[in-house]
């Protein structure tokens, strides 16, 4: 009996299912701390441990069933140069290395930078992989070429360099007409056919000497989508926190908005826009370590402080520097107006207003770009609180419809290897609908603080 194995390849997690065709049956594993982040800005995965740790899960697979295709999702805006014969020459580097700020802020104050932004739908980021490649290029030797992560694990899993529409969309030199997009081509120095075969997201591949195929598969986001079945009509979005968060829908044709991202998904399969946010769970698991309490602690006496009539400080969570809708790694995070009658729950309470009210204004972006948007979905993370959830339905004034599986990313995967029905969302849901306008309108006020203080500083 045949079975389908998916991984998805995640900035700090690697997460795998085999399941099998007939039964359904599932079997999950993963590896955490993936992701070791060092000194000036770095966070790096080493792509040797990567394609190990997905051999050996393979090998122990096939040792208690026959596999008949592998396909994967992968986090954005990995990047990594591999020489001529396909070794990597350096690590893996993840959305949130620093290493190329200097290299964005210099292409942001260049006429090219609107350009790039215009046709590739890639905001100019140090998280670019195009932006990451011109930081090191000068620096690299003669047969050097930019690849993602998932495009290195694909050729040495079949010897072939073959990217998924979705996955070259984030890298800035693909064009929003699903062409390589030549002026980002000329600056990087790079030709077409030094890039990967473009290819569908369902594309398979053969494996030389084995029996099972390989399925290119897409992006987190892409396949997230695909699972959650996003019409690519901007009435539905997904709502994702985690680590960091993301707001985002499908649309028919690109968006253009200089606060959002566009990436195509392909021909015909519409486009992957919305915002993404660098302060989320990383912001409440700092707090937490701060306070030496569980992140469970802060987010509980937080929402609490924030429901409440107390007065609270302005919190500018901007730890790890911000996406959407700036587009600028060099933003700190701060407190203000803070007094002594503050403590700890006031400062998480700050927090998670400060949160919400990046993904109300992100949400309000989609919807003045065009987005239709009607009901907002989300997955795993932090949402598997139902009190999270509720605050988010709150904050942003709409339904939040939970599926009961999450791991979506992953899933969508699995949909991408053919296996209809297995592994769809289960019909069973919970709706979260908003109930406080309090919230609501503090949620408001506090993005028009932050976005008054964000612009004096600009």
């Amino acid at each position: 009996m045949d079975a389908v194995m998916a991984f998805d390849l995640g900035t700090t997690h690697l997460k795998w299912v085999l399941m099998e065709e007939a039964s359904g049956l599932r079997i999950s594993g993963g590896q955490a701390n993936i992701s070791p982040t060092g000194t000036g800005g770095v966070s790096e995965q080493d792509p040797e441990q990567v394609l190990n740790i997905i051999q050996d899960a393979l090998s122990e697979a096939m040792s208690h069933c026959r596999i008949g295709r592998v396909a994967f999702s992968a986090a954005m805006h990995t990047f990594m140069a591999v020489d001529s014969g396909g070794r990597a020459y350096t690590r893996s580097w993840t959305w949130m290395d620093k290493r190329a700020q200097q290299a964005a802020r210099l292409l942001r104050q260049s006429e090219q930078a609107g350009l790039l932004k215009q046709y590739t739908g890639v905001p100019v980021h140090p998280m670019s992989p195009l932006v990451k490649w011109l930081s090191i290029k000068d620096r690299l030797p003669a047969g050097t070429r930019p690849t993602s992560l998932k495009d290195y694990v694909i050729y040495h899993l079949t010897g072939q360099w073959v990217t998924d529409y979705s996955t070259a969309a984030a890298t800035g030199f693909l064009g929003l007409n699903n062409c390589w997009f030549p002026q980002a081509l000329a600056m990087a120095g790079v030709d077409a056919n030094d890039l990967p075969v473009l290819a569908a997201m369902d594309h398979r591949i053969s494996v030389p000497g084995q029996a099972w195929t390989v399925v290119v598969g897409g992006s987190d986001g892409a396949c997230a989508h695909r699972h959650l079945q996003i019409p690519a009509d901007g009435t539905m979005a997904v709502l994702a926190m985690g680590t960091s968060g993301a707001l985002r829908t499908t649309v028919p044709q690109p968006i253009e908005n200089t606060e959002l991202f566009c990436y195509t998904m392909g021909p015909g399969q519409g486009y992957l826009t919305g915002s993404a946010f660098s302060n989320v769970g990383n912001v409440l698991e700092w707090l937490a370590r701060v306070f030496n309490v569980d992140i469970n602690t802060i987010i509980a006496e937080g929402l609490d402080a924030a429901r409440s009539s107390r007065s609270l400080p302005l919190n500018l969570a901007y730890w790890f520097g911000e996406r959407s809708p700036w587009w600028r790694n060099d933003l700190r995070g701060a407190w203000l107006n803070i007094g002594p009658e503050h403590g700890r729950s006031e400062l998480a309470g700050s927090s998670l207003l400060s949160i919400a009210a990046a993904y109300w204004h992100g949400l309000e972006t989609l919807i003045k770009a065009g987005a239709p948007i009607r009901e907002i979905r989300g997955g795993s993370g932090l949402l598997e609180n139902p009190i999270v959830a509720q605050w988010m339905a709150d904050a942003l004034g709409h339904d939040i419809v939970l599926q009961d599986e999450g791991d979506a990313s992953l899933f969508g995967a699995m949909d991408l290897a053919g296996t209809p029905g297995v592994s769809r969302p289960h019909p069973d849901a919970t709706r979260y609908r908003p109930g406080d306008a309090n919230v609501h309108d503090r949620v408001k006020d506090t993005w028009q603080l932050i976005q008054a203080w964000v612009k004096s500083q600009l």
